[in-house]
């Protein structure tokens, strides 16, 4: 066999290789996919319910009732970024990051000498956001070492709790999650949310577009409205950071599968490229053996 053909053939081999191993990803990540999707889109009703019942009795008590609804003058910003840990999941990270970037140019922030205007902080969940805001010359204030994936509520209460007493305490002015939202397994978008200091109208706006349901439904609220609404805005900002790590995680595991299944599509069309170009080259190997044989035959004569 001609040297040619035995390194298309190599090639073919090493190609179907690669192709085994991004199916069996691809596989993996349409079962994590279909769990993700699942937990996100159970939470996603719970965390528009308080949501809904926390902009309803914020709108009928005293902003002074909590520090958590009070305005203020924003001159620190926290900014918990939420990528994942590993990559093979398309632009999933760097399209995370450029929105990240984006939206701290926008508040006054200048990449890597700081900012210009409000002061930025940065808190990381997942290592890519940690590796890719480093390269870009940012500085972090806090790397979580968590393990996104592995996180449960019992975890990221305790995060939001963290990230709450920063606010009471008047180390920042206002936070931001920046993440993935898992719109459908066709559309995932980078957003932006403010949960502090919370905004009653903003929180009734945003109830699905309907300011009628969020309006006075007529409930009777027992003990009262600012004693209950003591004890949901705890819980509503717990399950906001929640519900945003689910969404992550969902919108990661479906870029990755649809990566893993480009790359195997991609490889079949390698391996048949490589097919023909080794057919045409073991015929022509043939024919030509087949001209010296009759041209040795014809010497003979």
């Amino acid at each position: 066999m001609a040297k040619g053909t035995k390194e298309l053939k190599q090639r073919i081999t090493g190609v179907k290789n690669i192709q085994q191993i991004t199916s069996a990803m691809e596989m993996v990540a349409t079962q994590k996919l279909k769990r993700l999707q699942g937990r996100a889109e159970s939470a996603r009703p719970f965390a528009e319910k308080i949501q809904e019942m926390v902009g309803r009795l914020a709108g009928s008590v005293s902003r002074d009732l909590s520090p958590l609804l009070g305005e203020r003058d924003v001159e620190t910003t926290t900014n918990l970024v939420i990528t994942s840990d590993k990559g093979m999941c398309g632009g999933y990270n760097s399209n995370l990051v450029r929105f990240a970037m984006a939206t701290l140019k926008a508040d006054g922030a200048d990449g890597a000498d700081g900012a210009q205007g409000s002061e930025q902080k940065l808190n990381v969940l997942g290592r890519k956001g940690d590796i890719l805001l480093r390269a870009r010359g940012y500085t972090l204030d806090t790397k979580y070492d968590d393990v996104v994936e592995k996180l449960d509520f019992t975890r990221v209460r305790g995060l939001a709790r963290e990230l709450v007493a920063d606010f009471l305490e008047g180390r920042t002015d206002r936070l931001r999650l920046i993440y993935t939202a898992f719109l459908s397994t066709a559309r995932q978008s980078p957003v932006a949310v403010t949960i502090l200091p919370i905004d009653p109208a903003e929180l009734i706006a945003n109830d699905e577009g309907d300011d009628a349901v969020s309006a006075d439904l007529g409930f009777i609220v027992e003990p009262d409205d600012e004693s209950l609404l003591k004890e949901l805005l705890p819980k509503f900002l717990e399950i906001k950071v929640y519900s945003a790590i689910l969404e992550s995680l969902a919108s990661e595991f479906t870029a990755r599968r649809n990566a893993m299944k480009q790359a195997t599509d991609a490889a079949d069309d390698m391996i048949s490229a490589l097919t023909r170009q080794y057919n045409r080259a073991r015929q022509e190997s043939i024919t030509s053996e087949l001209l010296e044989v009759s041209s040795g035959a014809e010497a003979l004569k």
